[in-house]
């Protein structure tokens, strides 16, 4: 066999046990449950091994972060000097300084600039580049340079081992290697066409789909992927890290689309939301790079049952893309379990819980059986040192972009991490990975400190997790003395604006507008409708049409521009004391 021979033959020996990872969306929730996960691959030596990251959401936010720590250790030691400590360092430290990022409350931050807020009147600029260019500064530049001043561009992630060649790629030259060198997919959506739309270190854009069964169902166009950024049109060659996970994190209804203009022709501008819209697990990245080993981590929201919905149509429509996306997390996850059936460790917020099967109600109007469980799980929450009800209370926290309480973040990781070690060593093809005895310290995984409590949960600790799935007003269901404060500040606002401006606001209330000047303001709103006008702002790409312009002027930009100001004294004040109430310490003595 000569050398060109054995080259293939050992890319081909790599191809056909390729191990993927897939990180979940699910906002911070998913985040830090990835962490725990991450924190159990280190201490069994598995990371090494990992050649593919498919992220979608908050998976993209700490895969992207990983990813970084990852190309740094690969960029600076050879092959041979890279242990699992480095890996364990790795996690170690993302585990301390994404918790201090989350709790900086990134989400309300977008809010927090002024200028920022009124520029978003403008078409090129929205929430969700604002919280990529936050992405950017609190995670992602600490780590290739503290000191940098511009944002880290996607082209930047290309990996170049110390003592390889130039033109290494993963997929093709990582058979040689001890620690595999991994490729990053941070998964979004395309509004326009309904299809995937994947970032990578190279490239940016729709991945084919060639099968015949796809030819034949799919008739909407393909914005296909060009070969490199660098040829692309020069405006988006330096698309940047933050804004394709801020893409990828883009929670429609929460957050704007994000725009990318001038890709392509024919007045296609793309607009990309969560990439959970499309794919929440991120599975279908790994199956199209052939990965033929999994270990997915699903920190997704799943579906709660309701007794009696609701069927008003605000509440009918919500619930049933709820219905939707949980119907396209099963058949992805069978596709992958049941009918492939490849090597596939798979942790999730629901392992070790079991699903109730109700009886019908017989002629005399009672039950015919008592409730009964009929699909048991295959070990209880308690074979992983998490109580049931803790597991539940864990799997409901939720999936936001806000800041994350000591307790809650502890909890979700550790939830992860007790759960993947027996996971990780039971699946066949990836248990094989793991050394006989991995050279490592001894854990020091802060978030163990939760431990006694997620085996014998307190009342104390149980509210502190249901509090985690509320979405507003956490501080004061954990603080009482919070909420009594502020209704007597905000009592005593009301009485001494009521007596400073008694006068000028009764004349105001009693004021009222005739017909004329309601037509007027009619006819004003009407003119941002006229084509002529239209088309005359659509040629400064930044205005785009008068009439969105002027909406955006009027609810995105305005309003959050004079209400920074009470997004600082959140900050300050509310946000502050909320992580102050979630510490760890202050849940009193572990349970005996």
């Amino acid at each position: 066999m000569n050398p060109e021979e054995r080259k293939e033959s050992r890319a081909a020996a790599a191809a056909s046990s390729r191990l993927g990872l897939a990180l979940s969306g699910g906002g911070f929730r998913a985040s830090f449950f990835h962490v725990g996960l991450l924190a159990q691959m280190a201490m069994l030596g598995l990371l090494r091994h990992v050649e593919v990251i498919s992220t979608v959401s908050g998976g993209s936010i700490i895969g992207a972060l990983y990813y970084l720590h990852v190309k740094r250790l690969l960029e600076s030691k050879p092959d041979a000097e890279i242990e699992d400590q480095d890996y364990k360092a790795i996690v170690e430290r993302i585990e301390v300084e994404f918790l201090a990022g989350v709790q900086r409350n990134i989400r309300m931050r977008t809010f927090l600039n002024p200028v920022k807020n009124l520029r978003m009147a403008l078409a090129n600029y929205s929430r969700s580049d604002r919280i990529g260019e936050l992405y950017d500064v609190h995670f992602y530049r600490p780590v290739l340079d503290p000191g940098r001043t511009t944002p880290i561009e996607m082209r930047e992630l290309k990996i170049r081992p110390k003592g390889e060649r130039e033109g290494f790629h993963p997929l093709r030259h990582n058979a040689s290697r001890r620690a595999k060198v991994p490729i990053i997919l941070i998964n979004a959506t395309s509004l326009n066409t309904g299809h995937n739309w994947r970032f990578e270190a190279s490239r940016m854009g729709e991945p084919p789909r060639e099968d015949k069964a796809a030819r034949d169902i799919d008739k909407n166009i393909r914005l296909r992927r060009p070969p490199s950024y660098g040829d692309i049109v020069a405006t988006q060659q330096d698309f940047e890290l933050g804004a394709a996970v801020a893409a990828s994190a883009g929670v429609p209804g929460i957050f704007h689309p994000l725009a990318i203009s001038d890709l392509y022709p024919g007045g296609i501008r793309v607009q990309l939301v969560d990439g959970g819209v499309h794919d929440n697990q991120g599975v279908q990245g790994l199956l199209d790079v052939d990965c033929k080993r999994f270990i997915v981590s699903d920190a997704a929201g799943q579906m709660e049952d309701e007794r009696d919905p609701a069927t008003g149509l605000i509440s009918v429509l919500p619930r049933s893309n709820t219905i939707l996306m949980a119907r396209v997390r099963e058949e992805q996850l069978f596709q992958l379990l049941e009918r492939s059936k490849p090597p596939v460790a798979f942790v999730h917020l629901r392992k070790g819980l079991s699903a109730e099967a109700v009886s019908w109600n017989r002629p005399d109007g009672q039950p015919a059986e008592q409730t009964k469980r009929e699909r048991e799980a295959d070990a209880p929450s308690e074979n992983f040192q998490v109580a049931q009800r803790v597991q539940r209370l864990v799997s409901q926290i939720r999936t936001d972009l806000d800041s994350f309480t000591e307790v809650e973040a502890c909890s979700l990781m550790l939830d992860a991490y007790n759960m993947s070690r027996e996971e990780l060593r039971r699946a066949q093809g990836i248990t094989e990975l793991i050394p006989p005895v991995p050279r490592l310290d001894a854990p020091r995984w802060r978030f163990l400190s939760v431990a006694p409590w997620m085996q014998r949960p307190t009342p104390l600790f149980e509210k502190h997790l249901r509090v985690g799935g509320q979405l507003a007003l956490k501080v004061f269901r954990l603080c009482p003395t919070a909420t009594a404060a502020t209704l007597a500040v905000l009592l005593a606002l009301l009485i001494g604006v009521w007596m400073l401006f008694r006068e000028p606001l009764g004349g105001l209330l009693a004021a009222s507008f005739t017909l004329g000047q309601l037509l007027f303001g009619i006819l004003v709103l009407s003119l941002t409708f006229i084509p002529a006008l239209s088309r005359a702002f659509q040629a400064l790409e930044i205005l785009r049409r008068p009439s969105e312009f002027l909406f955006r002027l009027l609810f995105r930009a305005i309003p959050p521009a004079i209400g920074s100001g009470f997004v600082w004294l959140h900050l300050t004040v509310f946000d502050r004391l909320f992580l102050r109430c979630g510490r760890v310490s202050r849940l009193g003595p572990p349970p005996a």
